[in-house]
């Protein structure tokens, strides 16, 4: 298990506890022990079963390092490859809308673009206020949910590592049972788990059986299944909004390295249970034969 965010202290410590409770043997490589890591991945003879990366998004260096392992065999979650090109938003937008997943409408700009013009465009087919957000990243971080103006897709492009933003239509969601119809669903090796999940504060609830019709939920799984399968990667969320048409939209489209602060000692982090069937689910993979 490779490892950066401080916050991911309990998820791994809860995998580390799952694996060697299935008597696997765990090796665990903080972002300050990646010198070790190298120097076992100098020996052809080191091939890890399963390899859990949480640390190739701020570490690009590892990349090399782990395509290494891939080739000997070994099984990554996720893929570096994968996670670098579905972490793009804007790629990810052409690829679902090609592919008849319905998403707010959107426009990507670059550096290159005039603000004034794309301002007027957006104006024009997404109305006013619009929400602009980097290509890549997540946390919120570079987000602006009130764009209204040219000068917030300049400061948007300006702040943006890779030049481009894409600008997307303001979704706001219907209500039910008194909640915002707002959710991020889990994807865990081929295992779909849907919450509710309030955009505006960022609370998690489950969803209990009976909440939502079924077909709303097979509508949901089959989206996140054909996301799953455009992506290539073991285990992400996204986010997935019902309009007041009753329209499923996928908001936001792939979180690769999906945030997994336990709700206990944060309170707006993932319900506890959820995290330990993460872990478990993870772990009865790791535990197969590869």
């Amino acid at each position: 298990m490779l490892w950066e965010w401080e916050y991911d202290d309990d998820f791994i410590f809860y995998l580390g506890a799952a694996a060697r409770n299935r008597n696997l043997s765990v090796r665990v490589f903080h972002a300050e022990e990646l010198a070790t890591f190298y120097h076992y991945c100098s020996d052809p003879d080191f091939v890890p079963r399963v390899i859990i990366d949480r640390a190739s998004d701020v570490h690009a260096e590892l990349s090399s390092s782990l395509n290494i392992l891939k080739n000997r065999g070994s099984s990554i979650i996720n893929d570096p490859e994968r996670m670098a090109w579905c972490r793009d938003k804007a790629t990810m937008h052409l690829e679902l809308v090609s592919s008849g997943i319905t998403v707010p409408y959107g426009i990507i700009a670059s550096r290159y673009d005039a603000p004034e013009i794309i301002f007027s465009q957006a104006a024009e087919k997404l109305g006013l206020p619009f929400v602009i957000k980097p290509s890549e990243g997540g946390g919120g971080e570079g987000v602006i949910l009130d764009a209204a103006r040219s000068q917030d897709i300049s400061q948007a492009l300006k702040c943006s590592p890779t030049g481009k933003v894409i600008l997307q239509k303001k979704v706001e969601p219907a209500t039910l049972l008194d909640r915002r119809a707002w959710f991020r669903v889990f994807f865990i090796i081929d295992h779909i788990v849907p919450c509710w999940w309030d955009d505006l504060t960022h609370l998690y609830q489950p969803v209990h059986p009976g909440q939502l019709p079924q077909e709303t939920l097979q509508k949901m799984k089959e989206i996140v299944n054909h996301i799953a399968q455009t992506t290539k990667i073991d285990f992400f969320t996204t986010e997935i909004a019902i309009d007041h048409d009753g329209a499923l939209q996928v908001v936001d489209f792939v979180n690769e390295m999906c945030d997994m602060r336990m709700r206990s000692r944060h309170g707006n982090g993932v319900p506890d249970a959820l995290v330990l069937q993460i872990t478990n689910r993870i772990i009865q993979h790791c535990a197969r034969p590869h």
